[in-house]
């Protein structure tokens, strides 16, 4: 063995073994304690990198959410070209199938039914964890040329889960509380 091994004989006749012993062992126990750190950051490195942050994933959920929010009057539902139109503006933050079913109906979608007033952005309320990703309960905000900065027109209720692929967050379901003729978007 090593200079930290030895053997009954060199111990009986090595008046500093238990010197060396003592040296030895403490090598030893501080390699252990590198050993585990080390062993202990390469685990905690691993987590963060497949699970991520709780807080900064929810953030980056929410993120893709405010910036789709902020396309929905950029894409006029009743206009020929709605679909191509989707497939542009939409695609960064909704999974395909979503999409295509939008494009297939497009006033189905969200986006601009009238040129007033228009969808101005979402409001999340409340994101809660669904599975590997989170369900949002929030609001789309209406604006006309006649409010103040901060004010709107009325809002439309929404729900929106959103799931990570392939490590990027997509809205995979979306529904709103359509306005019809009969209503009227919530005042507030």
């Amino acid at each position: 063995g090593g200079p930290c091994c030895h053997t009954r004989t060199a111990a009986l006749l090595d008046t500093n073994y238990s010197l060396e012993e003592n040296t030895c062992m403490e090598k030893n126990s501080k390699t252990e304690v590198w050993a585990a750190a080390g062993i202990f950051a390469v685990i905690a490195l691993a987590a963060i990198v497949i699970f991520g942050i709780p807080a900064q994933r929810e953030a980056a959920a929410r993120d893709v959410v405010k910036d789709f929010g902020g396309e929905l009057q950029k894409v006029s539902l009743l206009d020929p070209s709605a679909s191509s139109t989707m497939a542009a503006r939409y695609s960064p933050y909704v999974a395909p199938e979503l999409l295509a079913a939008w494009q297939k109906d497009p006033e189905s979608a969200p986006g601009r039914l009238t040129s007033s007033p228009w969808p101005d952005r979402i409001e999340i309320v409340q994101t809660t964890p669904q599975g590997a990703g989170y369900v949002m309960q929030g609001a789309v905000l209406l604006k006309t040329s006649a409010e103040a900065e901060g004010e709107n027109a009325g809002i439309v209720p929404v729900i929106i889960q959103v799931v990570q692929r392939e490590g990027k967050w997509l809205i995979a379901a979306y529904q709103e509380q359509k306005i019809t003729a009969d209503s009227e978007p919530v005042r507030n």
